[in-house]
């Protein structure tokens, strides 16, 4: 059974996020320019952060590291210094900080983990070899053609859509992570089953 349950926000103000994420994933974006463009980090720290609003993670992961919500960076930080932007922000009840891991056996207190396109084959090795972690794993996919989308084992892809960012989900992933994501973000993205 599909752990993305799906979850029915019924105010303005909760749906507030899904319109932040959605005006951040919709801004045409110049993706040909440098790909350390300041403007493209800035965007995409905003969809991490939005992103995740809408993601449920097991008790016990969030009981490893109750008070932080940890985006590590596998292998780089391709985001900085747009990250600064958004750590010591709350996101559900826990303040954000970031942490750079060289591999999966040191993601036990990360609840998202950031994949830069530079380091996708690495990830997909290392994930080969390590059980599933309960971990919102993002891949970085803007820089690259749709082909490698398929190939991507990340929970979450930032892919190109024209001049705009989108998302493409793999939801068995979700699944082998033990994670809940929201219908009001799966409404937003491309669905891989």
């Amino acid at each position: 059974m599909i752990n993305a349950v799906i979850l029915t926000l019924s105010s303005v103000s909760q749906r507030l996020p899904v319109l932040l994420l959605l005006l951040a994933c919709l801004s045409p974006l110049h993706l040909q320019a440098e790909p350390h463009d300041s403007k493209l980090r800035q965007v995409k720290t905003a969809i991490l952060f939005n992103i995740a609003k809408f993601v449920r993670w097991p008790d016990n992961a969030i009981a490893n590291n109750p008070d932080h919500m940890t985006i590590c960076y596998y292998r780089e930080n391709s985001l900085r210094p747009a990250v600064q932007t958004i750590t010591g922000k709350t996101v559900q009840q826990r303040t954000v900080n970031d942490k750079l891991i060289d591999s999966l056996s040191e993601a036990d207190h990360c609840a998202m983990l950031f994949i830069p396109f530079s380091q996708i084959r690495r990830f997909a090795e290392d994930q080969a070899h390590h059980g599933p972690l309960p971990v919102l794993t993002v891949a970085d996919l803007t820089e690259s053609d749709s082909s490698v989308t398929s190939d991507s084992r990340a929970a979450i892809n930032l892919i190109r859509q024209g001049t705009r960012i989108g998302l493409d989900i793999y939801l068995p992933e979700v699944n082998r992570s033990g994670l809940t994501i929201s219908s009001e973000l799966l409404k937003l993205a491309r669905i891989r089953r």
